[in-house]
């Protein structure tokens, strides 16, 4: 076996090489894409779920920006002046 021989033996054994690794890495990509995949799915369930706590969240902040709750902390306010006078 000359020289030439050598080294196409060895460029060819080197891309074998490579070709493996990168079969290896797309299976590891896939696997990985997999795993974002499922963690996506699980995670748009669970905002669902928690949709209706902000929804009653929203509800309460808007009541207590709203007229009905100023007039109830304005009327305990003035019990609370007229009971301590007492």
């Amino acid at each position: 076996m000359d020289l030439y021989q050598g080294c196409v033996l060895v460029a060819v054994v080197a891309f074998v090489v490579l070709v493996i690794f990168a079969i290896r890495t797309l299976i590891q990509i896939l696997h990985t894409a997999q795993a974002v995949e499922y963690l996506a799915i699980s995670t748009a369930e669970k905002v669902d779920k928690t949709q209706s706590t902000f929804v009653l969240l929203d509800n309460v902040s808007s009541f207590l920006d709203s007229g009905i709750f100023k007039v109830a902390k304005t009327g305990m306010e003035i019990f609370r002046h007229f009971h301590k006078e007492k």
